[in-house]
């Protein structure tokens, strides 16, 4: 498979990965509790979906897992802090 398109399916996985936690956190309105998961859940796939997409590229370093998990943490943080 060609790079540009396994790189666009790479980016189309990540977009119905967060497209879907959008939905399931509307769909969660007013359970609190279940739109963290949500969140907790999406910021998980989202280190996930890092760790693999750099990996197949062959750029996966140790500062790129830390900057995905400092980016799902911080996100987390504030969209969790927005809901309340």
């Amino acid at each position: 498979m060609k790079k540009p398109l396994r790189s666009i399916l790479d980016y189309l996985a990540l977009t119905v990965i967060v497209s879907s936690a959008v939905l399931l956190t509307l769909f969660f309105n007013g359970n609190r509790g279940y739109q963290q998961m949500v969140i907790i859940g999406l910021s998980i796939l989202y280190i996930i979906w890092g760790i693999l997409h750099h990996h197949k590229e062959k750029t996966l370093q140790a500062r790129v897992v830390l900057e995905y998990v400092l980016f799902a943490i911080l996100g987390s943080v504030l969209v969790i802090g927005l809901l309340k």
